[in-house]
């Protein structure tokens, strides 16, 4: 069980204190802040001196208009990352499975409550794409009280169709993370949502807002009653409700990080496929998984665009993938064009 749970965005100095990078190893919004949540934030800043409404009543408002949701259907999270841990602490599954590579939150809050893990192994000779018919087999054929699934899944980005989430349900519980669906004008679960599916939503992604935390789930009513009672009552803070509002209310934002993203992941990868001996993985979303040739080549070029000043993911510690594969956040174009250019001129 022992195993490295570290991620991305690790700014931090061993005092703790914040240091200048140009991080893509945090799959965060490089638009930034919404004008509109910059101000709501400064405007309601000394708002903090009294508790958040532990009904969190705007922001459930707002949340159940936008997403079509009841609100009867809503858990409210400090970061969609709490959900796993919630849901094992009240719902105890003792087997879960996996598809890997994916999130290790989804393993370590199944650890945290004694349940054995099962990995369902994605592979690199199919691009990391899906099997569902195999999975289907894999779930149908063996006794699993829940599966985890990423949509899309990070690191690889592939995505599971609402049709297939809705077949595996007929044979076992699935909790669907939809992390990133908001840089997608796709189809969400969140409507396929019964007894047998949970769908988790971060919104501290999309909105660049993860030193706020902030994610929402959409659960069966029952669960969600078992689900809410369970939580610490104030676990989504002041600020966080109030910049939440803010950030659901500016559709514009929205439309602007699609577009963004639709033309930045084309140019961004086609520029990562004239590095030598790179295998680039196509992206879904706005991240990208690419392989070099050696773990030894691969952390040589993590270790110097850090002293670079620019971080980057390696996935040494995925289920599934070692330290020759590396992630990376897409990010502005010129941000994009520094981190390649320099790694051009480490790579032989």
């Amino acid at each position: 069980m022992q195993r490295n749970f570290q991620h991305g965005g690790q700014v931090y100095d061993a005092t703790g204190q914040a240091n200048f990078f140009m991080d893509f190893s945090a799959n965060i919004n490089p638009l930034g802040l919404p004008d509109s949540v910059r101000r709501t934030i400064l405007e309601n800043f000394e708002g903090v001196v009294n508790y958040p409404d532990p009904n969190a009543t705007e922001l459930k408002n707002i949340l159940a208009a936008r997403y079509e949701i009841p609100q009867k259907n809503l858990v409210l999270l400090n970061g969609a990352a709490e959900f796993f841990y919630l849901y094992c602490n009240v719902e105890r599954p003792k087997k879960i499975l996996i598809p890997v590579p994916s999130f290790s939150e989804y393993e370590r809050a199944a650890w945290a409550i004694g349940a054995d893990v099962e990995y369902f192994f994605l592979r690199e000779e199919d691009e990391f794409i899906f099997d569902e018919k195999k999975f289907f087999e894999k779930v149908t054929a063996e006794k699993f009280d829940c599966v985890i699934i990423g949509r899309p899944n990070n690191p690889t980005g592939n995505l599971i169709s609402v049709d297939a989430v809705k077949k595996i349900s007929e044979v076992v519980n699935v909790v669907v993370d939809e992390s990133f669906i908001d840089f997608l004008p796709i189809e969400s679960a969140r409507a396929a949502v019964n007894k047998k599916i949970s769908v988790v939503q971060s919104l501290t992604k999309i909105f660049a807002i993860p030193g706020l935390r902030l994610g929402f789930a959409v659960v069966d009513e029952i669960l969600a009653e078992r689900l809410n009672f369970a939580k610490d009552v104030w676990n989504v803070n002041f600020l966080a409700q109030k910049a939440g509002v803010a950030a659901l209310a500016d559709e514009k934002f929205l439309h602007s990080t699609r577009l963004w993203l639709d033309e930045e992941k084309k140019y961004f990868t086609a520029r990562l496929r004239e590095l030598p001996e790179v295998k680039v993985f196509e992206p879904t979303v706005n991240f990208v998984l690419i392989k070099f040739s050696s773990s030894d080549v691969a952390n040589f070029v993590v270790e110097k665009l850090r002293a670079e000043k620019i971080l980057v993911r390696s996935c040494g510690n995925f289920v599934g993938l070692d330290e020759r594969f590396l992630r990376l956040a897409i990010k502005r174009r010129h941000e994009n064009n520094f981190l390649i250019d320099a790694m051009k001129n480490f790579l032989p």
